[in-house]
């Protein structure tokens, strides 16, 4: 080989050696550069709720892989504020991933021990619940920023309750319940002469709750007449949604189902009462996928006796369950569920990727969705 070939070949193959060498240092530098960058600006994370397994219900491998490139998460769950050996973690703790039931509130003292706290996002309906007054307080003060998934978690409770409307006016509980007690021919014409959805009338109490107006919005694809209660709501707004603002009286008259979104509160125990109750149509439907404590149970029952209404209910009062004597389970024209509307099974992972988003919005300085 000529000299000056294997000169060009040696310098040729120095360059390759050389680009492969500084390649595999760059990517060494770039690789360490960026785990620093994430140490030192990453925010922390911590996870609050009781059971701690909740979290592996509400999140999935996806949400986690979003949580975790935007922030560092202790995924050691913390069930009791006040249990020892915590100060250290809190302290680092710039964003709260909060769910259901944990021991002990954050008071004062504890949020005392975060002073890099900027925000709480719930699972749940509400962020606040998770604080002592006292602690609320300081919350606000510091302009510590909460968002819940109040909205996210109410979703499945309109659907269910959709679902329930639609199968009421089939009077489909009824018919499975005589076929199955039958086990012969049923003539439709003489046996479900009144049903079906179509021109029905559905009355929603409270109407303005974040369920209602969900609700009112599904309904919107269906033939049916809907009438809204509500004291927030003007009928401007309600007919936006497609339905007729009416007072309590007008709405128990004259619909066909009955379904309830008032809130459980001092002024709202035992709202509906007999009064309302026998207003209701002959054949109506009750739904109450609220709270049972809005309703005077002992009026309902008494009605419902008499075989003249209906009633869905998937709350009670006393709330779940409902005692095992009470004259509910063996009323043919009532039907119980254990508390199911809300958020279940796959539907908690909903409430996951709402909080993921909300503390992506707050790491990035975005506005929430769902802030309180």
């Amino acid at each position: 080989m000529a000299p000056c070939v294997v000169r060009a070949y040696q310098q040729s193959y120095r360059t390759k050696v050389f680009r492969r060498n500084y390649m595999c240092y760059s990517l060494v530098v770039t690789t360490e550069i960026a785990f620093q960058r994430r140490s030192i600006t990453m925010p922390n994370v911590i996870l609050t709720m009781k059971p701690a397994n909740l979290v592996d219900k509400l999140m999935n491998d996806t949400q986690w892989d979003r949580l975790n490139a935007v922030a560092d998460v202790d995924r050691d769950v913390i069930e009791d504020f006040h249990a020892d050996g915590l100060d250290d973690r809190l302290a680092k703790a710039d964003y709260i991933f909060s769910g259901w039931g944990p021991d002990a509130r954050i008071d004062a003292e504890t949020l005392a021990k975060m002073p890099n706290l900027k925000g709480i996002a719930a699972a749940a309906g509400n962020a606040w619940r998770l604080l002592t007054p006292e602690a609320l307080e300081e919350v606000k003060k510091r302009g510590i920023l909460m968002s819940n998934s109040g909205y996210v978690n109410g979703i499945p409770v309109a659907e269910y309750c959709m679902a329930m409307i639609l199968m009421a006016n089939k009077d489909f509980f009824r018919a499975e319940r005589i076929y199955r007690e039958r086990r012969e021919y049923i003539n439709r014409e003489v046996e479900f002469p009144t049903a079906g959805n179509y021109l029905k009338t559905v009355g929603l109490v409270t109407a303005s709750a974040r369920i209602g107006r969900h609700l009112m919005t599904l309904l919107k694809s269906y033939r049916m007449r809907v009438l809204a209660e509500s004291r927030s709501m003007d009928a401007e707004e309600t007919a936006s949604y497609g339905a007729t603002k009416v007072d309590l009286e007008t709405l128990f008259r004259e619909s066909d189902v009955i379904s309830v979104h008032t809130p459980s509160l001092p002024a709202t125990k035992g709202m509906i009462g007999a009064k309302y109750f026998k207003m209701m149509k002959d054949g109506a439907w009750f739904i109450n996928s609220a709270r049972g404590a809005v309703v005077d149970a002992d009026a309902m029952i008494a009605e419902l006796k008499t075989g003249r209404i209906n009633a869905i209910l998937d709350v009670t009062d006393p709330d779940e369950p409902l005692s095992a004597d009470s004259p509910l389970w063996d009323m043919p024209n009532v039907i119980l569920t254990p508390h199911i509307a809300g958020s279940e099974g796959t539907e908690l992972q909903g409430m996951g990727e709402n909080v993921v988003n909300e503390l992506t919005h707050m790491i990035k300085g975005e506005p929430l969705e769902f802030g309180e």
